[in-house]
């Protein structure tokens, strides 16, 4: 699925439409999932002519069934700096084979890389195990509506240790009455990972999506910003089991 755009300026003030509903203001001193990804401004502190660049990779066990492995890049180009303190940028979605038109986008505060990435992660899930589109949104949305599960990490950036926050959700895993549709797929996991120190706030995100049935495919998913070393037990950790049961 393609960055969705039309949405991405509505997004600064409230959440990404994929995935968020109204959510409640939480204490500005307890770090959460919302105020983390959604209320804060990713991109204050890029000046104009800073350019970000983020290696994407897809890892398909079948690439017949679920499509080609491939690598590319994410490049994320700041055009302006805007007087209310927005920003006009340039997002490039992969080069080579894969390359995308570029698409220039007015007046953001938040890092559009998130919004590519947790697009891809509702459309990953449909892929893989089918079903509704709006109903896979939805039980993002009550994942990231989750109060907490913001963990402390710290990893490198540049060859200098930062301190930042990873986050780990399996929106699906909570879901009994829906579970045996999912083939197998209801313990996907994606992660988050960032940090104040790191430019643009997000260092990488990762899908991960597998099933124990045999013959199952897997897929993987990384967007890692270039100059950040991943943890050695990974982006998110491991993801504790917050859906609602039904």
């Amino acid at each position: 699925m393609q960055l969705a755009l039309s949405n991405i300026r509505r997004m600064g003030l409230a959440a990404a439409a994929i995935v968020l509903g109204s959510v409640s203001v939480l204490a500005a001193e307890s770090p959460t999932i919302q105020s983390e990804l959604f209320d804060r401004k990713h991109i204050d502190d890029l000046s104009a002519g800073t350019k970000l660049v983020y290696d994407f990779e897809r890892s398909p066990s079948e690439p017949k069934l679920l499509g080609p492995g491939m690598k590319s890049v994410i490049e994320v180009n700041v055009d302006k700096l805007n007087d209310d303190g927005t920003r006009d940028l340039t997002v490039q979605i992969f080069r080579g084979e894969y390359e995308r038109e570029p698409r220039n986008m007015g007046g953001l505060t938040i890092n559009p890389v998130m919004v590519f990435y947790l697009d891809r992660a509702v459309s990953g899930f449909s892929l893989l195990a089918g079903g509704s589109q709006a109903y896979h949104k939805n039980r993002f949305r009550l994942a990231l509506r989750t109060e907490g599960g913001l963990a402390p990490v710290k990893f490198a950036y540049n060859g200098k240790e930062v301190e930042g926050y990873r986050l780990a959700v399996r929106p699906f895993t909570g879901d009994r009455k829906n579970i045996d549709k999912m083939k197998g797929y209801e313990n996907a996991q994606f992660d988050f990972l960032m940090s104040d120190d790191v430019p643009g706030y997000f260092a990488a995100f990762k899908s991960h999506y597998s099933s124990p049935k045999p013959g199952s495919p897997s897929l993987e998913e990384t967007i890692v910003l270039q100059g950040v070393t991943i943890p050695e037990d990974g982006v998110g950790g491991v993801a504790p089991d917050r859906g609602e049961k039904q």
